[in-house]
């Protein structure tokens, strides 16, 4: 029979399913240490002893017979929450910590509260019916979707979420997911910005406003014609945001500039 060495008694906890969160993190950090030393201090090999000792067997039977009543409370939500979603793995944890041996926090018990009010009947049921929702309306709020994961995506917000949203036709978003990407303060001014009537044409000339150099200096000091709005993504939650396609007259490139950098050529010879 092989030695057992601190390596295996490290994954031995790492992957004991009633380890918490934070000993399981710790685990891995003392066995990161022992394989890039080959061996470990006198102070963690008590910890390990310790770890051991809170997730042996006896402990974690004792421990789920005092917290049954909290278990159950738990395991209720949990089952109720989404596989890869963040409570998901928050109430995890919370059930490592007690059959650790360890009492929730006043903190973690109203977080607690706050997802089971988020998960309770009347909610699941409104998850449903968003589902429903969004596949009878995909094309409209899957394009809501699509308008704000182009302006999130570079900034790194939500960058997860965006790529599943830009790059799967397919992909639903859950209902918070939903509205936490499309009902916040920026969201909602970038969506009122795609959406509103645009102030200027395709095939109507404008210039660039006073100030707006970049802009100035792309059309040669010429007017330019509108070729395209809403030609690209909005990247800022501001009034006047709406990108327009440009044609300087007598250049061959055009140019993008946004609705609040130009006005009205009023004269064009």
């Amino acid at each position: 029979m092989a030695r057992r060495t601190y390596r295996h008694r490290l994954q031995d906890l790492i992957d004991n399913p009633a380890i918490a969160a934070r000993d399981k993190s710790f685990a891995e950090s003392l066995l990161g240490y022992y394989e890039r030393k080959g061996s470990l201090t006198s102070g963690r090999v008590g910890w390990v002893k310790t770890l051991e000792e809170r997730y042996s067997p006896a402990n974690v039977a004792a421990n789920a017979e005092k917290g049954a009543t909290m278990l159950e409370r738990l395991n209720a939500v949990c089952e109720r929450t989404e596989e890869s979603s963040w409570a998901r793995g928050f109430i995890n944890s919370l059930q490592g910590q007690i059959m650790g041996g360890r009492e929730l926090s006043h903190k973690q018990l109203e977080m607690l509260g706050k997802i089971e009010s988020e998960h309770n009947d009347e909610a699941m049921t409104a998850r449903q019916t968003f589902v429903a929702d969004y596949k009878t309306n995909k094309d409209s709020m899957r394009d809501d979707m699509i308008v704000c994961a182009n302006y999130y995506r570079p900034s790194g917000y939500f960058r997860a979420l965006s790529e599943k949203i830009i790059e799967d036709n397919d992909f639903i978003p859950t209902l918070s997911e939903f509205n936490k990407m499309t009902k916040n303060k920026y969201a909602i001014k970038v969506l009122a910005e795609h959406k509103a009537e645009p102030k200027y044409a395709v095939g109507s000339y404008v210039l660039p406003r006073a100030g707006n150099y970049a802009v100035k200096q792309a059309c040669g000091g010429k007017p330019c014609i509108v070729v395209a709005v809403n030609a690209s993504p909005i990247v800022t939650a501001a009034k006047g945001a709406k990108i327009y396609k440009l044609l300087p007259i007598g250049k061959a490139e055009t140019f993008y500039a946004e609705e609040r950098a130009i006005m009205k050529a009023r004269k064009v010879k």
